[in-house]
């Protein structure tokens, strides 16, 4: 018995021992705190906020993960407390927890950033008060943020840099508010010190290791230039950072275009000038060698044929339309022009997705690249659908019927073009967006032809100068595109005084739809007065005209004019009005002048044939406009039986783009009107010379003379030049236009012009029939008689032009090369509003 008792005792000594030791283990008081824990985790019964003044509620809690009726997690305490930190709001946040009931409440302890009363500027001259404000995020009525008014400074000082202040230095600093706020938050005004010092001047850009291309040839295709005497009307020659960086893009570019392909422009070296007013920038090149174009391949979905099984594209074909040829330098812009050619060549024809990649392959041992043009043509798309969005104001259908896409179609991207620019030629939107989007199906698409409309109704009182008819007042009123239907309406008077007067009164309609085809209609009623050298012209007429368009550059155009001519002798001087009308003026000037100067009614059919493609209507620099027009008045037309003629009249212009922005400008006009025995009335005769064809000549002087006396009842009183105008006329234009200064619109043009026009027994530049005396072709004046070359009559000058707020505006000084008169001037001055050609 004794000896189980003692067995037994030292069992449970054992058992006690045993459940010290493991209780003493880290394993097992782990899985023990664990297990004992597990069904105690604290539920979010409340959570509270406390020290808000300013900051709402929901901004504080917006991040935090703890979720009333949820379990407490063992990281979600952490993460609540950087999540209201990082809100930015506060200075200071902490955590207490209280139980409540079986869970347990969150409260949230936070100290409020002090708040923004007012944002200051001070030391800012250059810049206006309103572009600083505008670049600020930093506003009144806000938390403050440290990290955000750095950013501001940063921004602050851009802005400077981009008006040419390298070195301007911005600060901010806070400034405690004493005894602010009414709710017991703090707030602070922010202070923004500006210190903005000279614009820098770029002295002297130079160039070390360039040994291919000169420094002027880098030069010229900078936007940072250097600085002259002149940069501060021109601001030509101002540091700006954002334009040197895009510089040293430029110029790796331009290497590549002549096929270093491996050159680098490593950043400048600078140097500031003492004053800190001049900058002088030193860049590094490193050309490397000029590398040729190698073997050219076409990889992947090459071939094409066109839905009439015709080929369209194969490896011959693609190779045909590329620029770049093998053993050419390489040229990296016209890769890319090569690389657009043929992706429009796809997308032409339905690939609306296609993509053209150059794989290239330095061979550098024979220092040429060798070019794979992987084609990915991916599915063939058609237009699902075509909306038309923000036209508030017009119609759909005006839209609609410029586009040049059709729901069903196969897509292309040069009608998708030339829709846009269609419709932004209507000139009613300030922008023309084509939005695309897949449709119903990866190979379905939906356009949106996005607009912004612009306001198209005018109202124009204007008054001015002209050394063509010296004071001049306007007055229009139109609307462009009359109740959302694309039509034009206008109403128009012109008066001016001087030599070559105009008085004129307009209305003008226009339908480029007639009855929703593709016919135009316009209407033109008018009075006119317009005063020649020895005569005015008076007229009151209508004219109706129709249009239709052969393709989107060639179009027909036909008309009628009906009109009441009236001619008045002017005193002979070329100035003031002159009594009387029709065909009894200076009947003792000869028969000649007496049968020209017949007036009455005119019954005309006009048409003509144009093609289009400039580039821009109003200021064209590429592409060209030919006309020819054909008129015929008739008694059949209701025209009086001496007011019958028949008119053709030919007229191109061509323009080119040159280098530095310089335009190649020609212009060339051919007439030629013939009527019964009797001659072509002086009503429908040519009078070239000044500003609006010949220039250096005076206006309206050119042309056949007829000698008349100054006085009928007086024979001893001499006699003087009565210019009768010609049946014929030739006037050829030559410029070159170049910017000044484009920022302001500011144009300089010199140019060469040469014309004439002819009498009726005259062929035109004297060819043909001979002429007793040729009164066109030779100076007129103490009986001296030159003959000009080929009958035309030439000069030379330069101008300036401004596209001002009232219109284009001309100032042309032309010098006779070949005189037309004795008293004609060495210099002719002239200037007036609207374009030349």
């Amino acid at each position: 018995m004794q000896g189980r008792s003692t067995l037994r005792a030292l069992g449970g000594t054992w058992a006690t021992l045993a459940a010290i030791f493991l209780a003493a283990h880290p394993a097992v008081a782990a899985a023990q705190a664990t297990a004992s824990s597990a069904p105690t985790t604290p539920v979010v019964r409340a959570i509270e906020v406390e020290g808000l003044r300013r900051v709402d509620r929901e901004a504080a809690l917006v991040g935090i993960a703890a979720k009333l009726g949820q379990p407490l997690g063992p990281t979600t305490a952490t993460h609540d407390v950087r999540a209201l930190w990082q809100t930015g709001f506060f200075r200071d946040v902490q955590l207490r927890q209280q139980a409540q009931g079986d869970g347990v409440r969150l409260i949230f302890l936070v100290a409020e950033k002090p708040a923004v009363r007012a944002v200051h500027l001070c030391g800012y001259n250059a810049l206006s008060e309103d572009d600083l404000r505008a670049a600020l995020d930093v506003k009144p009525f806000t938390i403050l943020n440290v990290e955000l008014l750095k950013k501001n400074v940063q921004k602050l000082r851009e802005l400077y840099l981009d008006k040419g202040h390298y070195l301007a230095e911005v600060r901010f600093a806070v400034e405690p508010v004493r005894g602010a706020g009414s709710r017991g938050a703090a707030e602070v005004d922010v202070r923004f010190d500006i210190v903005e010092k000279a614009k820098v001047m770029v002295r002297q850009i130079s160039f070390v290791g360039n040994r291919h291309l000169s420094a002027a040839t880098l030069k010229a295709h900078m936007q940072t230039r250097e600085g002259s005497e002149l940069g501060f009307l021109t601001q030509a020659g101002t540091y700006k950072e954002d334009f040197f960086q895009t510089d040293l893009l430029r110029l790796q570019a331009l290497y590549y275009d002549h096929g270093y392909v491996t050159a680098k422009v490593s950043a400048p070296s600078t140097t500031i000038s003492r004053d800190m007013r001049e900058i002088y920038l030193t860049l590094a090149v490193d050309e490397g060698e000029a590398y040729d174009v190698g073997g050219l391949r076409f990889s992947g979905d090459v071939d094409l044929t066109d839905d009439h099984g015709k080929q369209v594209a194969s490896a011959k074909l693609l190779r045909d339309q590329l620029s770049l040829t093998p053993g050419t330098g390489f040229s990296r812009t016209e890769l890319f022009n090569d690389v657009q050619k043929l992706t429009d060549l796809y997308r032409d024809h339905g690939y609306a997705y296609a993509n053209v990649t150059p794989n290239s392959s330095l061979q550098a041992d024979a220092r040429r690249v060798d070019l794979d043009f992987e084609v990915d043509r991916g599915e063939k798309v058609t237009l699902e659908s075509i909306e038309t969005a923000g036209n508030s104001r017009t119609r759909d259908k005006v839209i609609r019927r410029e586009l040049r896409i059709y729901e069903g179609d196969t897509f292309s991207a040069a009608a998708l073009n030339l829709s846009r620019q269609r419709v932004f030629q209507l000139g009613y939107f300030e922008s023309v967006n084509m939005l695309t989007e897949q449709g119903s199906a990866p190979n379905r698409m939906k356009v949106v032809v996005e607009v912004k409309e612009k306001s198209t109704g005018t109202f124009q009182v204007g008054a001015g100068l002209s050394s063509y008819e010296s004071f001049i007042a306007t007055a229009q009123i139109s609307q462009n595109n009359f109740l959302g239907n694309g039509q034009t309406m206008a109403l128009s008077l012109h008066l001016s005084f001087g030599q070559f007067a105009q008085q004129m009164a307009q209305f003008q309609f226009t339908e480029p739809y007639f009855l929703d085809s593709r016919w135009s209609l316009g209407i033109n009623a008018y009075l006119t007065q317009r005063l020649f050298r020895d005569f005015q012209r008076q007229a009151t007429g209508l004219s109706p005209s129709f249009g239709y368009p052969l393709t989107h550059e060639l179009r027909l155009m036909a008309g009628y004019t009906f009109e009441y001519v009236t001619i008045a002798q002017t005193d002979g001087g070329g100035g003031g009005g002159g009594g009387g009308g029709g065909p009894q003026i200076n009947p003792h000037a000869g028969d000649l002048l007496h049968n020209l100067s017949r007036a009455g009614r005119v019954g005309s059919v006009n048409g003509a044939v144009s093609f289009d493609n400039r580039d821009n209507r109003l200021f064209p620099t590429r592409g060209t406009f030919d006309e020819l027009r054909a008129e015929v008045s008739t008694p059949y037309l209701g025209a009086d039986e001496i007011m019958a003629f028949k008119r053709l009249e030919l007229a191109t212009r061509y323009f080119h783009p040159m280098p530095l922005h310089t335009v190649f400008r020609f212009n060339m006009q051919l007439g030629y009107v013939f009527g019964p025995r009797q001659g072509v009335p002086i009503s429908e005769r040519y009078f070239p010379g000044g500003i609006y064809s010949v220039r250096g000549f005076s206006p309206r002087g050119l042309g056949p003379k007829l000698s008349v006396p100054n006085n009928p009842a007086n024979p001893h009183a001499g006699t003087r030049e009565f210019i009768v105008g010609g049946n014929k006329q030739a006037i050829f234009n030559v410029e070159l236009e170049f910017p000044l200064l484009p920022a302001a619109g500011l144009k300089g043009v010199i140019f060469t012009d040469a014309g004439n026009a002819y009498n009726d027994d005259e062929g035109m530049f004297y060819l043909g029939t001979e002429a007793k005396e040729r009164t066109s072709g030779y100076l007129i004046g103490s009986n001296a008689r030159v003959q000009v070359p080929l009958g035309l009559f030439y000069s030379v000058g330069f101008g300036v032009r401004w596209v001002s707020p009232i219109g284009p505006l001309r100032f042309e000084w032309g010098v006779p090369l070949t005189k037309h008169a004795l008293s004609d001037d060495p210099l002719i001055f002239e200037f007036t509003i609207g374009n030349f050609f």
